[in-house]
């Protein structure tokens, strides 16, 4: 037998480390590309529906710790941001397309069939309102903060 060249077990490794290569390269190079060149990148990343699934996952903490009643199934209420607020969950909720507007919401949950569902309604000034959305539930910051 001939020992002196590469196996084909060394070549499927050296391949595989060769893709392993390219594909880290392709990530890198793409984030990069990205970052330099798309102009909706930035501080404004965050969305609206984004704000919302937090603090929907916000909602979930709150009543996993600071909510006094047991849910029984057909259970529902609501937690607003300044709920979450007075437990440190949560800071000032600013608008994405205006610093200077604070935003108020609540966040809606119902246990039904003993699993419990959360919903975020979040109003940002005039910018943004989510479908549904009801005041009278609501604690709204009715300033604008100026920085």
């Amino acid at each position: 037998m001939n020992e002196k060249g590469f196996g084909i077990r060394d070549v499927i490794v050296f391949l595989a480390i060769v893709m392993l290569c390219i594909l880290i390269s392709m990530v890198i190079f793409r984030r990069t590309f990205t970052e330099l060149f798309d102009s909706t990148k930035g501080y404004n990343d965050e969305t609206y529906m984004s704000i919302e699934e937090d603090l929907e996952r916000l909602g979930k903490t709150y009543t996993d710790n600071y909510y006094g009643k047991i849910l029984q199934d057909g259970d529902n209420d609501i937690i607003t941001i300044r709920d979450m607020q007075g437990e440190n969950l949560l800071t000032v909720v600013r608008d994405i397309k205006d610093d200077n507007i604070i935003c108020s919401g609540y966040v809606t949950f119902s246990k039904m069939n003993g699993a419990t569902e959360y919903k975020a309604y979040l109003k940002c000034g005039d910018n943004y309102v989510t479908k549904g959305y009801n005041s009278k539930y609501d604690e709204p910051v009715k300033k604008k903060i100026r920085v």
